[in-house]
């Protein structure tokens, strides 16, 4: 039984058209019915399955279709559909080919007169770009680029005013580091009761008062932590809180600035205890000026971590408190 077919679709989505199927998609195929050249003894209309793409769950669909010519090989089923479909090409009538309008006249000038004329080529002008829109979009391009490197030359002065400062403080902080190293010693003396100095006389005592006069001038200096805020700690403090690493060192040391040791053992950040002894509440307007300092010099900090560093600080205090009898 030869395998490869030609049929002429007559319904279905190829209706008038030609395709190669196999033989075994055509129902009740009989290949005794076809001669030994290819070509069917009689033509008759058969049932063939049409497949094309994926096959659906109820079977390929069936349509009609009439077997033109079989074979085993497909080379010779494809040379099959070019010439039939070359000879259906031939049979279609032309389109009748169009006379002069000269043939149907009777007279030279009427001839002349029905003659075609050649249709001109109109040039339409593109219309202009718009010179406008793009100057204006230049402009704004620069005024942008202006505008951005404004703000990068400010920003460059800014840094180079806050690393001046910076110098300043670092040069004030070094110079009278050393005298107020001095004169803390000496106050620490001076209060020891069982130290040779008490015994001294009152010359060297005047003389050591001299000596400590200008540290304590520059420790009694005071500096607004914050603007508008009315409070001030001395300018050594405010130098070392300057340099704190973070935001939490710069809170310790703002702290223990602003408050004395005694209030802070004895105090709590807003005077609330769930277990314990009742601490009472901080300063409000100097808690708040600890807060507004912060957060102008850490403007990212989280309000909320500024209050964690003061308890911390405080519990640490009273810690140290009591563990100092246990030492001694």
């Amino acid at each position: 039984m030869r395998r490869f077919a030609v049929v002429h679709w007559v319904n279905g989505e190829d209706a008038g058209m030609y395709s190669e199927v196999r033989t075994d998609a055509i129902r009740q195929y009989d290949d005794t019915k076809m001669s030994e050249d290819g070509h069917p003894h009689t033509e008759n209309l058969v049932a063939v399955e049409w497949k094309k793409g994926k096959k659906p769950k109820h079977g390929w669909p069936v349509y009609s279709a009439y077997i033109k010519f079989v074979s085993n090989n497909r080379y010779y089923t494809s040379k099959k559909i070019k010439q039939m479909r070359l000879e259906k090409d031939q049979s279609l009538p032309k389109k009748r080919a169009s006379e002069s309008p000269a043939r149907y006249s009777d007279s030279e000038e009427s001839a002349v007169d029905n003659a075609p004329t050649k249709k001109k080529r109109v040039h339409t002008p593109t219309e202009p770009q718009n010179v406008a829109w793009i100057v204006e979009e230049h402009r704004a391009t620069t005024a942008t680029s202006a505008e951005l490197l404004r703000k990068i030359k400010e920003v460059e002065e800014e840094k180079q005013t806050l690393r001046k400062e910076n110098e300043q403080l670092k040069t004030m902080l070094f110079k009278g580091l050393p005298d107020m190293i001095k004169d803390i010693k000496t106050a620490l003396k001076a209060q020891d009761p069982t130290s040779s100095l008490s015994s001294n006389s009152e010359d060297e005592r005047s003389s050591q008062t001299t000596q400590s006069s200008p540290p304590e001038a520059m420790s009694t200096k005071q500096v607004e932590i914050c603007p508008g805020t009315n409070v001030c700690i001395d300018l050594l403090s405010w130098a070392m809180a300057q340099n704190a690493s973070s935001s939490s060192c710069f809170v310790r040391a703002l702290l223990t600035a602003v408050f004395p040791k005694d209030v802070l053992l004895r105090s709590s950040l807003r005077g609330t205890t769930k277990n314990g002894p009742h601490y009472p509440a901080l300063d409000k307007a100097k808690v708040e000026a600890i807060y507004r300092a912060t957060l102008q010099k850490w403007p990212h900090v989280v309000p909320s971590t500024i209050g964690v560093a003061i308890n911390a600080k405080l519990t640490e205090l009273r810690w140290k408190k009591r563990q100092r009898p246990k030492n001694s």
